[in-house]
């Protein structure tokens, strides 16, 4: 009998102890199944030094700082979860010489203010990577060993390197990025450093997602691509973006154009879905027309829910470049904060004819006409 009452006490632990081991494990999947995190995530396109953008920054003492051409977008950059940019141009070394068009060569004070100013991920796969050879890809490679928090995609200090698809956690989410260019203006890596360039290649491509796909939740691809100057995607980045839609990318953002193009949805037969900005744009440049001067953000938010990531809200910000008829006080603006009292002494009427508010806005929605997936943001 006292064995029977034994083996009954053991009997009901057991019980007790299983339950509110289901209690732990159904809580656990509660809260995972009610996680509701947002991750803010800004993107912006090409940051084109030409001299008088990197004169800008000249400082008395002979180094440079470009925070004014940030000032007017703070505090959107620091609070972004994931700021991003394209660092369209090296920072070779000041013994090189600095330059702009054609062969860029930039300060690497202008890394620094990109750090001050709170970006997370830094692109340097652009078609102008090369203009000083190895030799500016590497001493760019060596600046950036001094931030190590930094992300830096596009370029890569091995073959190893190369092969590894950069994954960053945040908020519990698995986010993998990818940084590509189509190409690097005829400039060729000798054979040994064919490591150092993330280049546009299918197999290569597929390769990275499929590895994004079984080892993230949510994978991004910032492609360097496009047709110079036109307003609208070309035949490549439509074939491109159904490809990487099909094999799993979430969402391209995409610059090289110097100007904006719109922004499309991707639906692929096997379920898959994915958003497109085609092209930001330039963030800055001295370029020398108004079209030019008209660059974009992509602003988008996601949704982490524990199981998976998945795009919340987007919108397209315009910002316009500013300098005067001298070619300097360089700013950047959101076009809903800029007037027309800045467009009428805006330098770029010299080339290109009087600017206005107006003639921004009028682009921006040239550029999204038939397109009706994004808001943007004047």
């Amino acid at each position: 009998m006292h064995r029977i009452k034994c083996f009954l006490a053991i009997l009901l632990f057991v019980v007790l102890l299983t339950a509110c081991a289901g209690d732990k494990t159904e809580d656990a999947f509660s809260e995972k199944k009610q996680l509701n995190e947002t991750i803010q995530i800004v993107a912006f396109g090409d940051n084109l030094l030409h001299m008088p953008v990197v004169n800008s920054g000249k400082q008395a003492d002979g180094s440079y700082e470009y925070s004014h051409l940030f000032q007017k977008l703070q505090p959107m950059i620091k609070d972004a979860d994931i700021a991003v940019i394209g660092q369209e141009t090296v920072f070779g070394g000041a013994d090189l010489g600095y330059s702009g068009y054609p062969m860029f060569n930039s300060p690497s004070d202008m890394g620094k203010s990109l750090m001050n100013e709170g970006f997370d991920v830094i692109l340097h796969a652009s078609n102008h990577v090369l203009d000083k050879m190895v030799h500016g890809v590497e001493k760019t490679l060596e600046f950036w060993d001094n931030y190590p928090d930094a992300t830096i995609l596009g370029i890569n200090k091995s073959e190893e390197e190369k092969q590894r698809v950069v994954i960053k956690e945040v908020k519990g989410a698995k986010l993998a990025l990818l940084n590509y260019t189509y190409g690097t203006n005829g400039i060729v890596l000798p054979n040994e450093k064919q490591y150092l360039v993330n280049y546009i290649d299918e197999e290569k491509i597929e390769k990275d997602v499929t590895y994004a796909e079984e080892n993230a939740d949510f994978t991004i691809a910032f492609m360097h691509w496009g047709t110079e100057y036109s307003q609208s995607p070309d035949d490549a980045q439509k074939r491109l973006s159904e490809l990487m839609c099909r094999w799993g990318v979430d969402l391209i953002i995409g610059s090289h154009p110097h100007v904006i193009e719109p922004v499309e949805w991707y639906r692929y037969q096997n379920g898959n879905e994915m958003l497109v900005y085609y092209s930001l744009g330039n963030f800055v440049s001295r370029q020398l027309e108004a079209r030019n001067l008209l660059g974009g953000i992509a602003d988008v938010e996601l949704k982490f829910n524990g199981e998976r990531v998945y795009i919340h809200d987007y919108s397209f910000v315009p910002i316009v470049t500013h300098y005067d008829m001298a070619y300097k006080n360089f700013a950047v603006y959101r076009l809903s904060e800029y007037n027309d009292g800045l467009a009428g002494a805006h330098g770029v009427a010299q080339k290109d004819g009087p600017v206005s508010v107006k003639r921004w806005r009028d682009l921006v929605d040239d550029t999204f006409f038939g397109y009706d997936t994004v808001c943007v943001k004047y």
